[in-house]
């Protein structure tokens, strides 16, 4: 096992949970075994995971020298080891999922995302929570004036008292939410504002705490899944698993991985979950590609192996 430590530039700054980053630091995990190579991004991201990036370090430096189990790894760094694993085991086709538009900043910048598309999209996810709450309700009304069909992928990060929430959920049009993703900081509140409103809710945050078991819950329709939060995709795939025998949807989620994770996301996605369109809109901000150009066809340079130094 080889580890190359990697840091990509950001176009601009990511901004979430208290944390502001101008690059995006990870560890890039590679396989040889049998004639394959395998690769697997480490990017624990700030402010989200529990683990840094130098303790992910230390796991899989730990682990390659035989000191601990796999299954003491942190979650991002078990998450490249058992990418990198799949990938050894031989080319996959990858077909790319569907697009979902995430649009990010202030009301105002969103919408200007949004009209500098080039083909409408059928659905896209908002960032709210973040501005005034009837400027953000004004927003929603603006892109349905453009798009009377679009449908919403609404996320709060939780930013909302339980009263925004209600008031969001009674100032919009019901048929325009495919969900909204936990609104209230405290769980029980969303699940009283989801059963008030009949706000089709999805849980994100709650899945991200340590050991996070599934359990059945009223109003819940979906589950956004991040891998990198997760960890195993044996535990990935027990978690959709459970999900979808319940008849709640599952929708894999990036956390800002480069092109490496991201790919393996996607092919994750059409594995585990074909009949969802995974949120996977998080490669633009990056300012290079890894080892190869990106699926996507996003222009961007391509840092090579040979340009990475190993640890």
């Amino acid at each position: 096992m080889k580890l190359y430590p990697y840091a990509l530039p950001l176009a601009t700054p990511l901004r979430f949970a208290g944390q502001s980053l101008d690059q995006r630091h990870g560890l890039l995990i590679k396989l040889e075994r049998d004639g394959h190579t395998g690769w697997g991004d480490c990017a624990p991201l700030p402010g989200f995971s529990h683990e840094s990036l130098a303790q992910c370090q230390s796991a899989l430096q730990a682990l390659a020298s035989g000191q601990i189990d796999e299954a003491a790894l942190p979650p991002a760094a078990r998450f490249a080891l058992d990418c990198a694993r799949w990938q050894c085991e031989g080319p996959r086709r990858l077909t790319l999922p569907a697009n979902i538009p995430l649009l990010v900043g202030t009301p105002e910048q969103q919408l200007a995302q949004f009209d500098a598309l080039t083909t409408p999209p059928g659905e896209v996810k908002l960032k709210l929570a973040r501005a005034p709450l009837e400027q953000e309700i004004a927003l929603v009304y603006a892109l349905l004036e453009r798009q009377p069909k679009l449908l919403l992928r609404i996320d709060a990060n939780r930013g909302w008292s339980a009263e925004q929430a209600s008031h969001f959920a009674a100032s919009v049009p019901p048929a325009a939410l495919r969900y909204v993703e936990e609104p209230c900081a405290n769980l029980n509140d969303s699940l009283r504002v989801a059963a008030q409103h009949r706000l089709p809710l999805a849980l994100d945050e709650t899945t991200q705490v340590a050991d996070y078991q599934y359990e059945s819950l009223p109003g819940v329709r979906a589950l956004v899944l991040k891998p990198t939060l997760i960890g195993s995709l044996a535990r990935l795939q027990q978690l959709v698993q459970q999900a979808r025998l319940d008849g709640v949807e599952v929708v894999l989620s990036s956390s800002f991985e480069s092109n490496i994770g991201l790919t393996h996301l996607a092919h994750l996605a059409a594995e585990l979950t074909p009949d969802s369109v995974p949120g996977l809109d998080t490669l633009a901000p990056l300012g290079a590609d890894l080892l190869e150009a990106n699926p996507w066809g996003l222009a961007k340079p391509v840092i090579t192996e040979s340009e990475l130094t190993p640890l």
